[in-house]
């Protein structure tokens, strides 16, 4: 067989395979620092569950002498205190909710035990146009008042709105959902 210098085909079949015989060395070159990384990231398993055992261990002894430091304890604990918060009579409190009906419509909701009486909110803090109530007289425990907030001509809604009522006279902010 005898080779002959203008044969085309034979010449990409060269080509091709010198190609090939590249993309295979670059191929075991990352095959290799692929091994390599795999090996570090599995010798940082090891460490990292030596230190987890660790861990539990100084947990466990801390929970052996906490309970051994319990049983030395001879003192008197006094729970009246205790007692008395968790039997006293509570007073009524006013707690504020705010949940979003719909796109701009929100609902602001007394979850607290008593009565807000004359609630505002701060329309001037407010920069887009605002509709529903603003003021009421009185909240009783579980109700709401409805709040439409349009955002128009580039003026955006507000992330918070301003209360006061008679029991909290100073103004206060409520985050609104978004």
């Amino acid at each position: 067989m005898t080779v002959d210098w203008g044969d085309a085909p034979a010449w990409a079949a060269f080509a091709v395979s010198v190609g090939a015989a590249g993309v295979a060395w670059r191929a075991l070159k990352h095959a290799k620092t692929s091994a390599s990384a795999s090996e570090i990231s599995a010798q940082a398993a090891v460490r990292q569950a030596a230190a987890a055992e660790r861990q539990v261990e100084l947990a466990e002894a801390a929970f052996e002498a906490a309970r051994e430091e319990a049983g030395e304890s001879r003192l008197p604990v006094d729970t009246s205190a205790a007692r008395e918060a968790l039997t006293s009579p509570k007073p009524g409190y006013v707690a504020w909710w705010c949940e979003l009906k719909s796109k701009n419509t929100y609902v602001l909701r007394n979850i607290g035990t008593d009565t807000a009486r004359n609630v505002e909110i701060d329309e001037s803090r407010i920069k887009c146009v605002v509709r529903g109530d603003t003021r009421a007289d009185e909240v009783p425990p579980q109700a709401s008042m409805e709040l439409l907030l349009i955002p128009v001509y580039g003026a955006p809604k507000p992330n918070e709105i301003w209360l006061r009522w008679d029991d909290h006279p100073e103004w206060a902010p409520f985050p609104l959902p978004a």
